[in-house]
């Protein structure tokens, strides 16, 4: 056993709690748990990455409590770990999302869906594209006007190497203002048909379809402040995390040229972990 902290092997045994030993580092004075646990959490960094995982694949948190209690023996609180998803969420999002570019192909799709925040319906807007199925642009807003729409848009320019040649939407008034505003003439809006044309926005639909599966465990969403850390969560998952059978197993992040040294949720927990040190 060495400290996580400055690797000194000079340790004293600090007490339990929650069942796992604890530990005093004579080096550098610091506290930590003897279980490969991140700083300020009590359970291992594999616990923690298998929470999160089960979150975003649909378990509600009294499950996901249950399930830990029943592998480890150790009882949790679902507060515990809500705590957790907020923590890595966010910190995923602020590390991932708001720092990767992407190469995406010249095709883009931008849709909006409603989702229920504080029992009041709000627009969550994003933009994927065709080729990598990346999510490159998303948008949680309160109102569903050509400010929103043109926010989602210059998202998902930051974030992209390419300017894409077409967006395909499925008609709302205010994207062909929106595009023209951020990509000037390089983009042209192009309206879908149907869904069973060959223009169509079939890609975004299915993943609003697996989102609002998800969050159906989570009894509404209490603030837009949380649910933007919530949703980024998703977006870290499908992007990043998440194989898709349409893309052979690959995730979106791979087919966007994105190397990531991480490929679970235990793994990001642990990249997160020593880029915080």
């Amino acid at each position: 056993m060495t400290c996580k902290f400055c690797g000194s092997e000079a340790l004293w045994k600090y007490g339990t709690k929650g069942g796992n030993q604890y530990y005093r580092c004579k080096g550098c004075g610091r506290k930590f748990a003897g279980t490969g646990s991140p700083e300020g959490m009590h359970f291992s960094t594999a616990t923690i990455g298998e929470g999160l995982s089960l979150f975003y694949d649909g378990l509600s948190l009294a499950d996901i409590s249950r399930h830990i209690q029943s592998t480890t023996g150790v009882p949790i609180n679902p507060s515990s770990v809500w705590r957790w998803v907020i923590t890595y969420s966010q910190g995923g999002a602020e590390r991932l999302l708001d720092r990767t570019r992407v190469s995406t192909s010249k095709v883009w799709v931008i849709d909006e869906t409603v989702v229920s925040v504080a029992g009041k319906n709000v627009w969550y807007w994003d933009i994927i594209d065709e080729r990598t199925r990346f999510l490159i642009g998303t948008h949680l807003s309160a109102s569903r006007t050509l400010r929103d729409a043109t926010e989602t848009v210059a998202i998902a320019q930051r974030r992209s190497k390419t300017t894409p040649r077409f967006i395909l939407s499925d008609g709302l008034k205010s994207y062909p203002q929106a595009i023209e505003s951020v990509f000037g003439a390089d983009a042209v809006h192009v309206k879908m048909q149907g869904l069973t044309s060959e223009i169509n926005t079939n890609l975004i639909e299915r993943f609003h379809g697996t989102l609002k599966e998800r969050t159906k465990v989570m009894r509404g969403l209490k603030t837009m402040a949380t649910a933007r850390v919530i949703l980024n969560g998703f977006v870290l998952n499908y992007n990043f995390l998440r194989p898709h059978m349409t893309l052979k197993g690959k995730t979106p992040a791979h087919m966007a040229g994105v190397e990531t040294p991480f490929r679970t949720w235990i793994e990001l927990v642990d990249y997160l972990g020593k880029k915080a040190k």
